[in-house]
């Protein structure tokens, strides 16, 4: 069978307009996170805005109810919470206790909503978590003064200067609601200063 040398004098050009449109799909799909007007971070600013903020600065979310998710895939056996920080404002410090008897997990989110970092209480050093955020300049800042970091922090760097950190303790019955939520009011989120130079 004879391929038409028209077909042929065309192929070039199909191929190009494949290659072209492939691009333009990919490139298209990853900067979706960064020019979304409604991403992660700013779903979350506005939802923690009308939220409860507790005396230790975590927004707590709304439960999870269907076509009103603050979040994709939220799970209403989780109470949720967020805070929100700035690193041009100081690092961010996050605190909380282990409880073996509980769940409670952090996950640490660039401002496109990436994940940068996560911790259980099962990650916890000495039945504490304490993380501290900060950008690289500041996590080296902090690093060169040693002796006065508590042993059990973990020094984490963020790749943007704003972000999110979410909050999850489950309660594993309904009844359990009171208490994993007193559990997000028991976390510390708070800024703190950078050390001097």
């Amino acid at each position: 069978m004879k391929i038409s040398r028209n077909y042929l004098d065309w192929l070039p050009w199909a191929l190009a307009t494949v290659c072209v449109a492939g691009s333009v799909h990919i490139v298209s799909v990853l900067l979706m996170p960064e020019v979304a007007p409604r991403n992660a971070y700013a779903r979350l600013l506005a939802a923690a805005r009308n939220a409860e903020t507790t005396t230790n600065g975590v927004a707590l979310l709304p439960r999870a109810a269907p076509g009103a998710e603050v979040t994709p895939f939220e799970d209403s056996a989780f109470v949720e919470g967020v805070c929100l920080f700035d690193l041009s404002r100081g690092l961010m410090r996050v605190r909380a206790d282990a409880d073996p008897e509980d769940l409670l997990a952090l996950s640490f989110h660039a401002r496109t909503g990436r994940i940068f970092h996560s911790a259980t209480d099962r990650s916890a050093i000495k039945g504490k978590i304490d993380v501290l955020v900060g950008d690289a300049r500041q996590i080296e800042a902090v690093e060169g003064e040693d002796e006065e970091a508590p042993p059990s922090q973990v020094h984490v760097t963020a790749p943007s200067l704003r972000g999110f950190v979410l909050l999850r303790s489950l309660a594993k019955r309904a009844s359990d609601r009171d208490r994993a939520e007193q559990r997000l009011r028991s976390v510390s989120c708070e800024t703190v200063a950078e050390p001097e130079s």
